[in-house]
């Protein structure tokens, strides 16, 4: 879906589309960067028709099948729908139940990931008294516009959203795993995470008309694009009484230039990255709070005698965690095997010095469970690389940052739950109630090799499918 804007340069209609990060504009070829797109924002649909065309459309349907009636009062109104897109993941451990030869019962414990598109919408105002529950696919296929009271109109009544975000997020996560039937497949454990998910409250339009037919009045409202008669039992006056929004409910969409603060350089137009690696003087720059902030990163070096140039570097959140239980702490690499044993012999004394390392891929994904079974092998083996903190980073190929920080500690909670053998039930009860605690944080950019399909790390020689990400 694209959001429909004026330059801030040249004032032309140009569009954005919903997922970038960088605004460049076809007409003027200025680039700008849109601020707020990782915090929530507000959006409106333009309703199709004015009342009157559609008051005139209504009255001549309801002739058709009932009779001549007539409008006594009519209004355009905007409720609130939080519109919520992200990556869902649903760990799910159980049992699942076959029948035997001889007509018994066995079972056998089944581990299952789905990792799918998630794209929602819900009403953020009291909806119980309609029956429009869901924006549908129009979210997605119909173009929208940035908040904006005028263009909304002045007469029109803006319904007040009376489900918060923090109520919002709880929705959102309350999905259902289609697992299979009830008497087949028992769900012991089940876990949720949105990642990489934008929240955004869009506001739809209504019609609602108050018509009139030998002294009876009943109350029509109408969807403002379909024009599709909605069932519901509101009237214009108790509309008209409903809180009303007058303010911007959410952070506009503002911009700033789209250069480099350290070298004043123009910055890569790459409109899906979340953080920004100048090419000039190698720095990395995020947006917060409508101005950039430094992002500090490091480069994984691959073996002696071997050229940068060589590999493709792929982009990794390095945290430094504490896995806290309410029985124990694991602090370094020797609790860390006790709770995720390895059959290998390694030296007790050497763990106890090392700390716990997830590396969160920040790079876009296509196949979710192949890139999770990745980050797993390398959660597990906990493997030490040689960092440097070098900016001859100008001229090799290095994939987009595409996951914030925040994004990456919910998905480090998710490796708890990947690195759980299925038959381990002690292991899955101490996940169940564990936490993870930051201690450091690094993002790293992690040397890989091409062979065939595959891109192979240097270092590990651990590989993922090419066609598992998107490299531009």
């Amino acid at each position: 879906m694209d959001i429909v804007l004026k330059c801030p340069q040249c004032s032309a209609e140009v569009s954005l589309a919903e997922d970038a990060s960088v605004f460049h504009c076809d007409y003027c070829e200025s680039v700008l960067m849109p601020t707020g797109r990782n915090e929530v924002q507000s959006f409106f649909f333009p309703p199709k028709g004015t009342k009157e065309q559609v008051g005139r459309a209504l009255l001549k349907a309801l002739e058709k099948k009932i009779g001549p009636f007539k409008i006594e009062k009519a209004a355009v109104l905007y409720a609130p729908y939080w519109r919520v897109k992200g990556l869902l993941f649903q760990h799910a451990f159980g049992r699942k139940y076959e029948d035997t030869l001889y007509g018994g019962t066995a079972y056998d414990y089944f581990k299952n990931l789905r990792a799918v598109a998630y794209n929602r919408t819900f009403p953020a105002f009291a909806s119980d008294r309609w029956e429009v529950f869901s924006l549908g696919l129009r979210a997605e296929a119909m173009k929208m516009w940035p908040y904006n009271k005028e263009k909304m109109g002045k007469e029109a009544l803006v319904l007040q959203e009376d489900i918060p975000l923090e109520e919002a997020k709880k929705t959102a996560l309350r999905t259902p795993y289609p697992g299979g039937s009830a008497d087949r497949e028992k769900v012991e454990l089940l876990k949720t995470e949105l990642i990489g998910e934008r929240y955004s409250l869009v506001y739809f339009p209504f019609y609602c008309f108050s018509v009139a037919q030998d002294g009876r009045e009943n109350v029509l409202i109408v969807d403002g694009l379909s024009h599709k008669v909605v069932k519901g039992s509101l009237s214009v006056e108790e509309l008209q009484n409903e809180p009303r929004r007058e303010t911007v409910p959410y952070r506009p969409l503002n911009f700033i230039p789209f250069t480099c603060p350290n070298c004043g350089w123009d910055l890569p137009y790459r409109p899906k990255a979340r953080i920004h690696l100048c090419r000039t003087c190698g720095r990395a720059w995020q947006e917060t709070g409508e101005h950039f902030e430094e992002v500090p990163y490091r480069v994984v070096l691959p073996g002696q005698g071997q050229q940068m140039n060589a590999f493709t570097y792929l982009p990794f959140w390095r945290l430094t965690v504490t896995i806290t239980t309410p029985e124990r702490q694991y602090k370094n690499l020797k609790d860390f095997y006790d709770l995720f044993p390895l059959p290998r012999v390694m030296d007790q004394e050497v763990l106890k010095q090392k700390p716990i390392h997830f590396h969160i891929p920040a790079f876009r994904i296509r196949n979710a469970a192949a890139v999770d079974r990745f980050s797993t092998q390398i959660a597990r083996n906990q493997p030490e690389f040689v960092e440097s903190e070098t900016e001859e980073f100008r001229n090799i190929r290095a994939a987009d940052v595409w996951l914030p920080l925040g994004e990456a500690m919910e998905m480090a909670n998710l490796l708890l739950y990947s690195m759980i053998p299925k038959r381990a039930k002690m292991i899955r009860n101490t996940v169940r109630t564990a936490s993870l605690h930051l201690n450091e944080k690094a993002l790293a950019w992690l040397p890989f090799v091409e062979k065939g399909i595959f891109l192979r790390e240097a270092n590990t020689d651990f590989a993922i499918q090419k066609n598992c990400l998107e490299l531009d």
